[in-house]
């Protein structure tokens, strides 16, 4: 009854159901705000580990393409110093094919 007379009459300001139900209301949004403080500490905790998995991945992957780039080189090395064995090799070839 006294939800309806509140909503019939505009004057009146407060009922004792509404003021329950404001006192009732802040009580759980009290504890929506610790279950939200407790879930951001959560959030921080992951976002962390994360962030060390991360950090950790990519010191990993940055060695791993040092070592690549490194060994690149040492084979484009090799190449070249085969280049000039290639040719040789190749010249022998087209003399002793002209003795036959």
């Amino acid at each position: 009854e006294e939800e309806l007379e509140f909503l019939a009459d505009p004057c009146i300001a407060e009922t004792s159901s509404t003021q329950y139900a404001v006192t009732n209301n802040a009580a759980y949004q009290a504890n929506d705000l610790d279950a939200y403080d407790s879930d951001c500490d959560e959030l921080n905790s992951a976002k962390i580990a994360l962030m060390a998995n991360l950090s950790h991945y990519g010191s990993d992957n940055l060695a791993e393409s040092l070592e690549i780039d490194n060994l690149k080189d040492i084979l484009f090395e090799h190449l070249k110093e085969k280049e000039p064995l290639e040719q040789m090799v190749t010249l022998l070839k087209n003399d002793f094919q002209k003795e036959e």
